[in-house]
């Protein structure tokens, strides 16, 4: 009979064997773990891959059509049709600007960099060529006139400006107040047009990216927006502050306001005065991925790039607009 001595053995034996059974089995499972980890971040890293190389080959493809009708437009001799053609493309760089806001998300931020000043470029390639095969058309007086005298205002083509009516019904808006502060969120303006339409004495406050914005009959207000990711046209307006991001900027039949603005091409005013300008201050939490998403070129800010239609004079600067001294510019707002 054995002793209880003799069976120690055996007894530390099955403990280290059990023991290294369950060391072996951990490490199996760990080394399992990390294999499937891997896979996985393989998947992710090839479905990235993937939604890349769908972006360079979509943008490059919108791009070249672009830039064939930049580069072949002079061959048309239509007029009509070469007006109608130069609004198509303008669309095309604004949804393009719009394709890449939307894949900002995944795009690596040196793709994304390049794409942006892309787009910025084929906009002022588009308004170069655009000037050069439709420039306006030019005052012709019996006997010259001084540029004190008040010109005929200049009236551009297929401007895309909605009307009052349909200002109205937008889905986002705001129409017929007085004395009030107003405000919308991310939420309800990201990539909607917005409307402002006969306010007096309001504070407006929209702190988001919206697609568009027209705004008509304003007096005594102000109006603080998050990037805009096209236009923003502005008329019939008095007494008003503005604080403005925008690609495209258009004001019209607007007297003594102050704009505050960052616009990644020239601004236009029409038939205004006392109109002044300074670079675009306001700060509101998310503005920065609001900017992303609007697919705007922080880098780029035309702010004091002014082109006035009812100023003719190329030497002599015009007297409707000017632009805020430094130190009488508007530091901080009140959130």
């Amino acid at each position: 009979m054995l002793s209880a001595s003799s069976n120690q053995p055996a007894i530390m034996d099955e403990k280290k064997k059990a023991v290294i059974t369950a060391k072996l089995r951990s490490r199996d499972e760990e080394r399992q773990n990390a294999i499937l980890k891997r896979q996985e971040e393989k998947q992710a890293v090839n479905a990235d891959g993937e939604r890349l190389d769908f972006f360079l080959k979509t943008f490059k493809d919108e791009k070249k059509i672009i830039e064939e009708f930049i580069n072949n437009c002079e061959t048309l001799d239509n007029k009509s049709e070469l007006a109608d053609k130069f609004d198509e493309m303008s669309l095309a760089i604004q949804k393009l600007q719009q394709y890449v806001a939307e894949c900002a998300l995944f795009l690596p931020s040196s793709t994304l960099g390049r794409a942006q000043s892309d787009v910025s470029d084929l906009n002022t390639n588009l308004q170069k060529q655009k000037e050069l095969m439709l420039p306006k058309k030019k005052f012709a007086f019996k006997n010259r006139k001084k540029y004190s005298e008040k010109p005929k205002p200049i009236v551009e083509k297929n401007q895309p400006e909605k009307s009052l009516t349909d200002v109205a019904v937008t889905k986002c808006n705001f129409s017929d107040r007085t004395g009030e502060i107003l405000t919308k969120d991310p939420e309800e303006i990201n990539k909607e047009d917005v409307a402002l339409v006969n306010l007096s004495d309001c504070t407006v406050k929209l702190s988001g990216s919206p697609s568009a914005m027209h705004v008509n009959k304003l007096n005594g207000c102000k109006v603080f927006s998050g990037p805009v990711s096209s236009s923003i046209f502005i008329r019939n307006c008095t007494n008003c502050t503005f604080l403005l991001a925008c690609h495209q900027l258009r004001i019209h039949e607007t007297t003594n306001c102050q704009f505050y603005i960052h616009v990644t091409s020239k601004a236009i005013i029409e038939a205004c005065n006392q109109i002044t300008f300074a670079p675009y201050n306001w700060e509101y939490p998310g503005l920065d991925s609001h900017f992303q998403l609007s697919g705007l070129d922080t880098s780029q800010n035309a702010w004091d790039d002014i082109d006035d239609f009812n100023w003719l004079s190329a030497d002599v600067h015009s007297p409707n607009w000017s632009l805020i001294p430094e130190e009488d510019r508007v530091k901080q707002w009140d959130p």
